[in-house]
């Protein structure tokens, strides 16, 4: 077995390993969670400290808004969280990958120019 191969499937098996662990670690807090002034917060509770203190009819439109807005937000915050447990897959794909062919095809250039100088 090459050792190319060999650290390609360390590389997936961490990969893999890390993809566990950080979904075991944020996926309970993945459905409704988002992150206001640097800490964790439910959007529940993001649309009662954003309206909780109006009364009258402006309640309704800052309610609206709230939860607008924190629907964007708890999106955001996914979409980070995603790319935190994802993130040794995709620089395995971006970056080994790609590396591992080239350096494959410059050895074959290598082994066929140093068969043409033999013959």
């Amino acid at each position: 077995m090459s050792p190319a191969f060999r650290l390609s499937r360390y590389v997936v098996a961490v990969a893999a390993v890390w993809v566990v662990a950080m979904t075991w670690r944020l996926y309970p807090q993945f459905k409704d969670t988002l992150r206001q002034d640097g800490r964790l917060v439910t959007l529940e509770a993001y649309i009662d400290d954003s309206c909780g203190q109006r009364i009258g009819p402006g309640v309704a439109t800052c309610l609206d808004e709230a939860r607008a807005t924190g629907r964007r937000l708890v999106a955001r915050q996914q979409a980070k969280s995603i790319l935190v447990i994802e993130a040794p897959l995709l620089a395995y794909l971006f970056l080994y990958v790609p590396a591992r062919w080239a350096l494959g095809r410059w050895g074959e250039r290598r082994v066929a120019a140093a068969r043409a100088a033999l013959e």
